[in-house]
């Protein structure tokens, strides 16, 4: 069907916790509970942010907050031992707003647009419409591609019978997947836009705001 292990699971624990830190620091136990509550669709494994912690912070993108410097609710203890917290760098703030302004993978995942969405700020929202615009019209490039192989078969199948029925089964699935892709990201694309335009008559067109 054209649709790669690894694309399946194209949402990025690194990304999804770089977002989590920046948004609000803490240390790797809470990280590990918030991914799993915002994120749980994605299936993570168990451990998943305390790995990723690690990563982020051999990278460069998170560091460690000196625990005078840490927020309250980052102080908690571990095992009984004091946790550390972490914090985004600026290199990790200017890692993930590429990655957040970046063109999703395809064939388009739930779960990496979703993350995207729940990350965004107001100012944010032209990009994410336009991130699924760009989805949605390479789905519609590949169902149309996928229509014709079709075409292209049950000629080539001649007066088989049995061959050009277990080729209108094959690709019938992948066309009824790609054609419900599709469908999703119209609706989710229509969804974005009306609440660009009820943001933008409460605070105007002009009004740009900082990522929530």
């Amino acid at each position: 069907m054209g649709r790669s292990t690894a694309q399946l699971f194209a949402l990025s624990a690194g990304e999804a916790v770089l977002g989590l830190v920046i948004e609000r620091p803490g240390n790797s136990y809470q990280l590990e509970r918030r991914l799993e509550g915002r994120f749980g669709s994605a299936q993570f494994a168990h451990g998943t942010a305390y790995q990723a912690v690690k990563r982020l912070s051999k990278q460069g993108l998170i560091r460690a907050v000196d625990s005078d410097r840490a927020p309250l609710s980052a102080r908690a203890e571990v095992g009984g031992l004091p946790a550390t917290a972490y914090e985004a760098t600026v290199e990790g703030v200017e890692h993930f707003g590429g990655w957040l302004t970046a063109s999703t993978s395809m064939p388009p995942v739930r779960e990496e647009l979703h993350a995207k969405i729940a990350f965004c700020g107001p100012a944010d929202l032209p990009r994410m419409i336009e991130i699924v615009r760009e989805a949605e019209l390479t789905c519609a490039a590949q169902l149309e591609d996928l229509n014709e192989r079709m075409r292209r078969e049950r000629r080539l199948a001649g007066d088989d019978a049995w061959r050009r029925l277990m080729g209108v089964i094959v690709t019938a699935g992948d066309a009824a997947w790609w054609d419900a892709r599709i469908k999703w990201l119209q609706a989710l694309r229509q969804y974005l836009q009306r609440e660009r335009q009820r943001y933008e008559a409460v605070q105007g067109p002009s009004t740009s705001l900082p990522r929530a």
